[in-house]
């Protein structure tokens, strides 16, 4: 087969095409990059001098990677981030402890890296209280500034696929990190006028940054990342009655915005098993997801591929539980060797770590994923 360029090698993988080798990414998207520990001892693995990370996520600490680092790897993608805002409505307490823009607290446990959230701001909440909640500013100017502009030189002078985010999860998880997990979910079932009206509030705030994002970049990016996790370790976190009646209808529209403004493919990033929803993304137009957590329950690629394939494309699939953390970079050479063997026929995959890439790994376990996937051709 002839070579291809990154962008051409990833659009026909999620177009269930042949390949000339499986695509792969770090750093592409929010849920495929690296935390900052792991990703300082990457880049000095590498040669590169990085003083000063680009932290895009304070509470899981997680990085936009450099040119310098990309350069270096054989990866086949290229971020297209939301700016921060102009203004910024992040609020620190003290030295570990910081409120952000939607209202929740965080604060980071000593000897930790990142942060868990201790108090959430509709958590004793009523209708009205919903009503009048306004959220983050998604209409400050900062936000989308130069964006036009660096989507296009990314679709124009290099040939990796443009993977475009808003850095924000979407619309089930942001609803529980306000109200509070455990009190969102009881509100599905015991309160549900009060759950559809918070889902609703937060799609208001979340359809609009995405509209004004993808009124700047896109006709320029090849994959819009959607993140809105749905899956514990053994199934889904809602029955699927109770994910199609309350969260699946806006889960539609976010697809079909998304369908009114690029022709980009759509990835969901959703943990856990997730196995018996995926029907319902592809009946909402979903082309690919991540992070294809093969410690699940149901998620093995073996299974994915018997049950989807030509069907649903996956993105992910290399543990981040066990596997690049624990294991050697010989076993973690022969993972790929096994995934690449199970899930690149066809196409339908792009190889990726299972979600971000913890500060527990080390340098020569990424190095070994990413340099056994290039060059194996099975």
């Amino acid at each position: 087969m002839a070579s291809m360029t990154p962008r051409q090698r990833v659009l026909a993988a999620l177009n269930h095409q042949e390949v000339d080798r499986v695509p792969i990414d770090l750093g592409g998207t929010p849920n495929s990059t690296i935390c900052t520990g792991a990703y300082l001892r990457l880049a000095e693995f590498l040669g590169v001098p990085i003083t000063s990370p680009k932290v895009i996520n304070l509470a899981f600490e997680i990085v936009e990677m450099d040119e310098a680092v990309l350069r270096l790897l054989p990866v086949d993608t290229r971020p297209l981030f939301i700016n921060p805002p102009a203004r910024s409505r992040t609020r620190w307490l003290d030295e570990s402890t910081f409120v952000d823009e939607w209202g929740i607290t965080y604060r980071r446990p000593a000897g930790w890296p990142q942060f868990d959230m201790i108090a959430h701001p509709l958590a004793e909440a009523t209708l009205a209280d919903v009503e009048r909640f306004e959220g983050p500013d998604v209409e400050d100017e900062g936000r989308y500034a130069g964006l036009r502009e660096k989507a296009r030189q990314l679709h124009e002078d290099t040939d990796y696929a443009v993977c475009a985010s808003t850095l924000d999860t979407t619309l089930f998880d942001r609803a529980c990190w306000l109200r509070g997990t455990a009190r969102f979910l009881m509100d599905l079932l015991l309160d549900p006028s009060f759950a559809l009206a918070l889902l609703e509030k937060v799609a208001q705030i979340q359809f609009r940054r995405l509209e004004r994002f993808l009124q700047e970049v896109g006709p320029y990016v090849d994959v819009v990342m959607v993140s809105d996790d749905m899956g514990i370790q053994t199934g889904p976190l809602l029955s699927l009655e109770l994910y199609r009646k309350m969260v699946k209808p806006f889960h539609r529209r976010y697809m079909e915005l998304i369908r009114r403004w690029t022709d980009a493919k759509i990835v969901v990033h959703a943990c856990g098993s997730i196995v018996d929803l995926v029907e319902d993304y592809i009946e909402i137009g979903v082309d690919a997801l991540n992070p294809m957590q093969v410690s699940a329950a149901g998620m093995s690629p073996e299974n994915l591929k018997a049950r989807f394939a030509g069907r649903m494309a996956f993105w992910g699939g290399i543990d981040t539980q066990r596997l690049l953390p624990r294991g050697t970079p010989e076993e973690v050479r022969a993972a790929v060797r096994h995934t690449i063997d199970v899930m690149n026929h066809s196409g339908g995959y792009v190889l990726a770590a299972v979600h971000n890439i913890q500060d527990d790994v080390p340098p020569e376990n990424i190095w070994a994923m990413l340099d056994e996937a290039a060059h194996y051709r099975p």
